[in-house]
């Protein structure tokens, strides 16, 4: 099956700071992939390095078989949801939409249409003409979701993309991401520090201190380890 990104042995210093230590993971074609680890753990780093916000200093990383040092082949079929919102809160959901987009060289015709179902699915048919300084965090992360799924990509990549949202919103998000993959056979990169978030099935990498520490289906990792529970492997494994 094929790599759709493949992270290589990945370090990276902040000055002194040793933040990631020898990392590497892979996510295969339509598959789901959770990141764990507390704040701190480098997870925004490993983003940051996978997006080219920050610059490699050792290891590789390819997306769909291109190393991210070629720029434009590497990143031209990702979606993006970033930990800090990015939209415009001046601008209609539309005008947010056409203008990502264009960014993308996608005329307004082709960015409604690739994401068409997923305006219904999403509840924003009719928020299209609204600012979105006017709609609430939950229809706003929706938005972000949406843009990020302009063009089809193969692969997204969301940083705590439910921070700061209620319960009920954040499972539905995660619910929604989780049949995307389903339906389009994309390939999703989930960066969380929340436990709710991850199912017994999911596949899960566990980072700490800039180290993976261990990676599995999350029911096998909690039976290997003789623990009830995610929370409890994590907290023997962190001590």
């Amino acid at each position: 099956m094929i790599n759709q990104l493949e992270i290589r042995n990945i370090s990276y210093k902040y000055e002194k700071d040793l933040v990631l230590k020898n990392v590497s993971l892979n996510i295969k074609k339509g598959s789901f992939l959770v990141l764990l680890g507390l704040n701190g753990a480098g997870k925004s780093t490993l983003f940051a390095l996978i997006t080219r916000l920050l610059k490699l200093q050792s290891g590789d990383i390819l997306i769909n078989n291109y190393s991210i040092s070629n720029y434009k082949k590497a990143l031209e079929n990702i979606g993006i949801v970033f930990q800090e919102p990015t939209l415009d809160l001046d601008l209609t959901v539309k005008q947010n939409l056409v203008f990502s987009g264009a960014l993308k060289g996608i005329s307004f015709k082709e960015t409604m249409l690739s994401i068409k179902d997923e305006l219904s699915t999403l509840e924003l048919e009719n928020k299209l003409d609204v600012r979105v300084r006017d709609l609430n965090g939950g229809h706003r992360r929706r938005v972000e979701i949406l843009r990020a799924l302009i063009g089809e990509p193969s692969l997204l990549l969301l940083d705590e993309a439910t921070s700061g949202l209620d319960i009920k919103t954040r499972y539905s998000i995660i619910s929604y991401i989780k049949e995307i993959v389903k339906k389009r056979n994309i390939s999703v990169l989930w960066i969380t520090h929340l436990f709710d978030e991850i199912d017994e099935n999911d596949k899960v990498v566990i980072i700490k201190k800039g180290e993976i520490i261990t990676s599995g289906i999350v029911c096998e990792i909690v039976s290997e380890n003789k623990k009830d529970s995610l929370t409890e492997v994590f907290e023997s494994l962190t001590k």
